[in-house]
């Protein structure tokens, strides 16, 4: 056993993924802590026998109770699955390093090593209130339940990386957090990923963006071509993108050269990581091309424009009638 443990989880439509993901992580990071799949319950022991081979180690989890799907979405409820890392059996290593079956990794994983509590990159800036729905008239009462206990403030942080010092992971931790599902869990829109909010709720450290790289995004708002997208771990995020593991895919290509190199994965022999930026380094300064240069600053300016705009107009509602002026303008 090492010191660290590097993550993924499937069900048995999956397991292609999590090859994928386990060769990104050993040819491109050169991960050498161990490598562990969850292994939903569904998963026949002969779709296993590739991952034991390997040397990757299989943990078996069993379908929470009544959870036949996870969110709004419709996630599988293989995503709960997520909440057994937080069992005092992970406590065996120093760091745990969890990754989506839906990321492929381009460099090194090591810096997830110095996290000294939870860590997690955000959900590309939605606010944590957007992680939870309101549907039906029970939804918003326990919703209002919700907000009463929660604020709801700040950004949410993806559980689809997450960095773990189980130094946190206490005896009832697991209980903890599967409480919390089964009390606010049908509000949940993307899976697991509200309840995890909730219990890391202002506890949490910010990872670099270079870890959780949504390619639709960084193309869409961004403006940087597909083939110039680079990041330490690129997340092919539900409803973004087509995932890479498809034709259609432009990342199709990449996705299935990893799939294959699975098979030459040997963990007695591993590969020196790719090392793409240095840590002290500015993100910004290696992932934004020029193109998503000039986006961002017609955006800059277009927003100044709006405050002279909006500060104009202000002006001439403060001298046509001081007094609706008060009542509108933002007092600090």
């Amino acid at each position: 056993m090492k010191e660290h443990l590097l993550v993924t989880l499937a069900d048995r439509n999956f397991l292609d993924q999590a090859k994928q993901l386990f060769s990104s992580v050993y040819w491109n990071a050169g991960w050498k802590g161990d490598y562990m799949l969850l292994a939903h319950e569904d998963v026949p022991e002969e779709g296993l026998r590739w991952f034991r081979e390997k040397g990757i180690l299989v943990y078996r989890c069993e379908a929470l109770s009544g959870w036949e799907c996870a969110g709004a979405w419709g996630h599988p409820s293989a995503v709960l699955d997520k909440f057994y890392i937080f069992t005092p059996y992970f406590k065996q290593w120093k760091h745990v390093v969890y990754l989506d079956g839906d990321i492929i990794v381009r460099a090194s994983l090591d810096r997830l090593l110095n996290v000294k509590g939870f860590a997690a990159p955000n959900a590309h800036a939605t606010p944590l209130r957007k992680e939870f729905v309101k549907c039906t008239r029970e939804n918003r009462s326990l919703f209002r339940e919700l907000k009463r206990e929660y604020p709801l403030k700040g950004i949410a942080f993806n559980s689809g990386i997450m960095a773990i010092n189980t130094d946190i992971i206490e005896n009832d931790t697991f209980e903890k957090i599967t409480a919390l599902y089964r009390r606010f869990g049908s509000l949940n829109k993307y899976g697991e990923e509200g309840t995890l909010n909730l219990f890391f709720y202002k506890k949490w450290e910010l990872l670099s963006f270079l870890f959780n790289i949504y390619p639709f995004f960084a193309h869409k708002i961004y403006g940087v071509p597909y083939e110039k997208i680079d990041g330490i771990a690129l997340h092919f995020v539900r409803g973004s993108i087509i995932k890479p593991w498809l034709e259609a895919s432009l990342f199709y290509k990449e996705w299935k050269r990893n799939l294959e190199k699975a098979e030459e994965i040997d963990l007695s022999k591993i590969p020196e990581g790719r090392e793409m930026w240095p840590p002290e380094a500015e993100d910004k300064d290696y992932l934004l091309s020029l193109p998503a240069r000039k986006f961002i600053g017609f955006y800059r300016r277009a927003f100044h424009a709006i405050d002279w705009m909006i500060g104009q107009i202000g002006i001439l509602v403060k001298k046509l009638s001081p007094a609706l002026y008060e009542r509108i303008r933002i007092k600090k």
